[in-house]
């Protein structure tokens, strides 16, 4: 690898890449409205988003293999369009350059329309903007194999483990417009995994072919989630859970939280989970495919459910009283020593509002898993509390449309439940001030 810091280029090196250069900051500059080059085609010096701080453009080598993770030649061009970095290794080590080299008032790093196969993660800082072209591509690779405790009946242990494509480790920091591709890894790894940082923007990106959480943030505050597609991951779509589980990330706690507008299929366990997350929104998402349920907040507090689309849940290694479309809930199992016996370990003030729920088994359910589930004394003491189940249309579930298991201080009214095997199902010994009026069966 070479990094170039004076800019300096040979002339075979200008005939190789210039053409590259100038189709991808051209692009950048008309979407901008600025102009890149000059009439003559030459970068102008100096040349820069408005408002962006620094910017580095990562790319391959006109002319070269691209995607075949042999003799590709990744390139990170600077703001002037000279090469500052290049590397026959693989993607990451130049996007980790350009990282590195985003200063503190920070700055963009603008991958092109092309595949980029990592060997590892990259790592992003603070005041960082990392956005790709209609066409680029982030592949993971394969770093061993794992065994995956609940394998589905179409996995077979051992499974290909792989890593993170994207960890963000700052504050201010946004991801979009990127396919991310697991290439059927499917352990101990996420597309993009955020930890400990303010104001996380993950937006317009795609992931396909694994991942054991696809979008992952944990120890976080000011986290947006939106516009997102999400396929076939392996446990978890859009989570507050990390990869490998029971790693010191995994269920720490995050808040001010907003998952909006992603479509998430194709799921082991649940589509949407925020798990130990306060002041949160999941908003006009569309979920379908998953084996736990759809979106599913256990514990978390203070937050709305409003408004989105879960249909087609076949239960995978259900938990008692089984799976829906929505869940509120208390897990035990989902707690970390700091959060055992606090109010934070209860699922409490949460709105779940105008939502379409289709053939699931259960539409909407609130519910106490307790780790001993003869213990049934927790399903009292740990209940769910502070709930509003209003205006929501459940269609075609098997075994009711609304289900209480435990709960205290709810509200279940307005809702329009059809061909359900019972409409709402209220579990009296483990629930307590529950209010009920103007539910429609059909």
């Amino acid at each position: 690898m070479t990094a170039d810091t004076n800019g300096a280029s040979t002339g075979s090196r200008q005939s190789d890449w210039g053409a590259s250069r100038r189709s991808v900051l051209s692009s950048i500059g008309a979407v901008a409205g600025i102009g890149l080059f000059s009439g003559t085609g030459q970068a102008q010096t100096g040349a820069g988003l408005s408002g962006t701080g620094a910017v580095y453009v990562v790319t391959t080598g006109a002319g070269q293999s691209n995607g075949n993770g042999n003799g590709t030649e990744y390139l990170v061009l600077d703001g002037s369009g000279s090469v500052a970095f290049s590397t026959g290794g693989t993607a990451d080590e130049a996007f980790q350059y350009a990282f590195d080299n985003v200063p503190d008032s920070g700055g963009a790093v603008i991958a092109s329309a092309d595949t980029f196969r990592f060997g590892e993660p990259a790592t992003m800082g603070d005041n960082t903007t990392l956005t790709g072209q209609q066409g680029t591509r982030f592949v993971a690779s394969q770093t061993g194999t794992g065994k995956d405790p609940a394998p589905s009946e179409s996995q077979s242990n051992p499974l290909p483990a792989g890593h993170d494509l994207v960890r963000v480790r700052g504050d201010n920091v946004a991801v979009t417009d990127i396919e991310l591709d697991a290439n059927g890894t499917q352990l101990n790894n996420q597309a993009i995994q955020a930890d400990q940082c303010d104001g996380v923007y993950i937006a317009r990106n795609h992931t396909v072919n694994g991942f054991q959480m696809a979008l992952s943030f944990t120890r976080c505050t000011g986290v947006t989630v939106e516009h997102n597609e999400v396929v076939n991951p392996n446990w978890y779509g859009i989570t507050s859970r990390a990869a490998p589980t029971g790693s010191d990330r995994d269920l720490r706690q995050s808040s001010d939280v907003v998952i909006a507008g992603n479509r998430v299929v194709g799921v082991k366990f649940n589509n949407i989970a925020p798990y130990n997350v306060a002041n949160f929104a999941v908003i006009g998402n569309v979920t379908v495919d998953g084996g736990h349920s759809l979106i599913a907040c256990s514990p978390a507090q203070r937050g709305t459910i409003v408004g989105n689309v879960c249909q087609d849940l076949t239960e995978f290694a259900p938990d008692p009283g089984g799976e829906a479309g929505i869940e509120i809930e208390y897990k035990e199992t989902h707690l970390r020593d700091e959060v055992a016996g606090t109010p934070k370990a209860r699922s409490s003030d949460i709105t779940i509002s105008g939502n379409q729920v289709d053939s699931c088994p259960v539409g909407i359910l609130a519910r106490t898993v307790p780790a001993d589930a003869d213990n049934t004394d927790a399903r009292s003491a740990e209940r769910p509390y502070s709930f509003t189940i209003t205006g929501n249309t459940v269609s075609n579930a098997s075994a009711a449309g609304i289900r209480l298991r435990s709960g205290n201080a709810g509200v279940v009214a307005t809702n329009t439940v059809r061909n359900a095997g019972t409409a709402v199902d209220i579990d009296e010994e483990f629930t307590a001030d529950i209010e009920q009026g103007l539910n429609v069966t059909r």
